[in-house]
């Protein structure tokens, strides 16, 4: 058998010298000795045999040589110009242009070029397996381009889908929208209950700080009934007392008192009457009340716009999302044809040669 470096190098085995290939008189020969070699000294089967064995050990450039030099011999042969299609995908045997994962990472300037020499150069015959290689090359291709459209669209749907948990969260602080039992007509009433709790407290801390500091009338009738009693007595029992001098005292003490206390009570009224005109302050507390009503109403109109517009960025990005999530279900679908067609398009290659299939 020829050695490998002679076959690949076409290598002299006389000088050593390159040898030049005379298609015309299908010969190599030698121009430093002049010897010339007939093609069968460099059998098919052992160029063929040679390359398939680089091939399947992965080492490229010895089986490319190896496949260049026959189809230097042979340019139509089907077995060479297969050959350096694998190659120029980086792969040792035709079973692999099922693998998804090649296209990632194939060049397909250089596949498309060999492949393009196959359909170019091969002889009619076998002209339609390296079609159907090239179908499949371009359907890898597409897939590969759609995974990566659908890695950006996920990336995409995942980033909306973060702002819509966003926005909703938003929302449901506003306690408005959050759930069913907190509609806007609930939301409402618990609004205007709030704010008549809050104009209570607001009225009864009001008039606290301002109560009437003469508001609160002197008793009496501790007096009366002590001068009704005591005059009482005396006119039923006028000689029964033996203290006449100390009763009749007392009694005018009493009066004294009760009519101190009279003019205490009209005082009070006059100061209470006085302290009313000079501190008629409900027009303040009716400033107070419209101001926390114009704040309440303007924190509540700011909810509820605040709670609509969450709630229309909601729908937009809902909608926004949805359509996403069809755009990467139509991807996902059209991923899944090009991996049937590749299959299919592979089984027609075993189709076309039999002899492959088991590779």
């Amino acid at each position: 058998m020829t050695k490998m470096k002679d076959v690949n190098a076409h290598i002299c085995p006389t000088c050593g010298g390159q040898l030049l290939v005379d298609v015309e008189r299908q010969m190599y020969e030698c121009p430093f000795c002049g010897v010339t070699f007939d093609y069968d000294y460099f059998r098919e089967e052992s160029v063929l045999g040679i390359a398939a064995q680089a091939l399947n050990n992965s080492e490229f450039d010895s089986a490319s040589r190896a496949y260049g030099f026959m189809l230097e011999k042979e340019p139509d042969n089907f077995e060479a110009l297969r050959g350096k299609a694998l190659i120029a995908m980086n792969i040792t045997k035709i079973d692999d242009i099922r693998n998804l994962d090649l296209y990632s990472k194939l060049d397909y300037e250089s596949a498309y070029e060999e492949i393009g020499k196959g359909i170019e150069a091969s002889k009619s015959s076998d002209r339609e397996y390296f079609t159907v290689m090239k179908d499949i090359v371009d359907a890898g291709h597409e897939y590969t381009e759609e995974m990566a459209q659908l890695k950006i669209q996920k990336s995409e749907r995942n980033s909306s889908l973060d702002r819509l948990n966003d926005y909703v969260e938003e929302r449901d602080t506003l306690y408005i929208y959050a759930s069913p039992r907190f509609r806007p007509g609930k939301a409402v009433l618990l609004t205007l209950i709030c704010y008549m709790i809050c104009c209570l407290v607001i009225s009864l801390g009001y008039m606290l700080i301002n109560r009437n500091p003469y508001s609160k009338a002197e008793d009496l009738s501790q007096y009366e009934t002590t001068q009704t009693t005591e005059s009482q007595s005396r006119i039923t029992n006028p000689y029964g007392w033996k203290n006449n001098n100390n009763d009749a005292v007392k009694l005018y003490t009493n009066h004294q008192k009760y009519q101190e206390a009279l003019k205490r009570e009209e005082q009070r009224k006059i100061n209470y009457e006085n302290w009313e005109k000079t501190h008629d302050n409900k027009s303040a507390l009716l400033f107070i009340l419209g101001f926390a009503t114009v704040i309440f109403a303007a924190v509540v109109i700011a909810i509820i716009m605040k709670g609509r517009t969450i709630n229309a960025e909601i729908s937009w990005m809902q909608t926004k999302t949805d359509e996403q999530g069809d755009k990467i279900k139509d991807r996902e679908e059209r991923m899944a044809e090009l991996k049937d067609r590749i299959g299919q398009d592979y089984q027609r290659l075993c189709e076309l040669h039999q002899d492959d299939e088991g590779e």
